[in-house]
């Protein structure tokens, strides 16, 4: 009896061609550009991308919030009685392990391991995809910005004097999709130029929570989503910074300091302005 086309053996990649290879800025460069969209988010496009992501991972339809930011979303959604009862319990590392990794998995069973690894490099370090030295560090192609946005999130909410359970409950579960552009940038050029084997709808709903959505705290019975930054700054090694003003700021004005990728106390702004200006302060 002659195999389904499904239980064929899947082919191992073993090295690029130069075509393929050629390809690779343009993939980076368009995931780049998604990471570092200011662009507001795109309310009924989102929607349905929030609904395709849960269905695809076996939890029901939820009710879907919006927000200007995740600030103002936290502050509306304390002032319900009850609110984790009516938020439901945290999925988004469920919808990680269904979702993501369910798709890397299958992707990567189709590469050599050595090839995996040197395409990951090359992704994010196309200059010196190898290695690191003093004269040449490694930069990232893509930019990164890490935790500032949850320490400030974790010390304005720490001013209303909530649970530090109830804090981490939001700030644990809130996820930025394009954060994983190198990912995204990855799977697209297996996808896409490779033409590997993989679950198209969670693909496309993978794709889609990048492309289309801001931040997102994904709860089993409602699904929080804010607006992208109006604003992103980084320094010269694509690390979250700004000098003496935000690096990251919302439409509604809810700001973030950074310095090269650390979230600076109030005290060290303080510091910061007085030595520019000691009038200022």
């Amino acid at each position: 009896m002659p195999r389904r086309t499904n239980d064929m053996p899947k082919r191992i990649i073993t090295e690029l061609s130069d075509e393929q290879e050629a390809m690779l800025p343009i993939y980076r460069e368009k995931w780049r550009s998604i990471q570092i969209s200011t662009e507001s988010i795109e309310q009924e496009k989102v929607a349905a991308v929030i609904k395709a992501a849960y269905a695809v991972s076996d939890y029901p339809e939820p009710e879907i919030l919006f927000y200007s930011s995740p600030m103002t979303a936290i502050e509306k959604i304390l002032t319900i009685d009850n609110f984790k009862a009516y938020l439901g319990r945290d999925i988004h590392m469920k919808f990680g392990k269904r979702v993501i990794d369910h798709l890397l998995h299958g992707i990567t069973q189709q590469l050599d391991e050595h090839l995996c690894i040197r395409l990951r490099n090359q992704v994010q370090h196309p200059e010196f995809p190898y290695y690191s030295t003093h004269s040449h560090p490694l930069v990232s192609y893509f930019p990164y910005t890490g935790t500032c946005l949850e320490h400030q999130l974790i010390a304005d909410l720490d001013k209303l004097e909530l649970e530090f359970t109830d804090i981490l409950y939001f700030t644990n579960n809130l996820t930025r999709p394009a954060e994983r552009a190198i990912l995204g940038c990855m799977l697209d050029f297996c996808i896409s130029v490779l033409n590997l084997q993989h679950d198209k709808k969670k693909w496309n709903v993978l794709k889609d929570l990048m492309q289309h959505c801001g931040f997102i705290f994904q709860f089993e019975k409602v699904c929080i989503v804010c607006d992208r930054p109006c604003k992103l700054s980084f320094d010269e090694e694509n690390i979250l910074h700004a000098e003496g003003e935000p690096a990251l700021q919302f439409a509604d004005g809810y700001s973030v300091y950074a310095c090269h990728g650390r979230h600076p106390s109030q005290e060290e702004r303080e510091r910061y302005y007085e030595e520019q200006d000691p009038d200022s302060v």
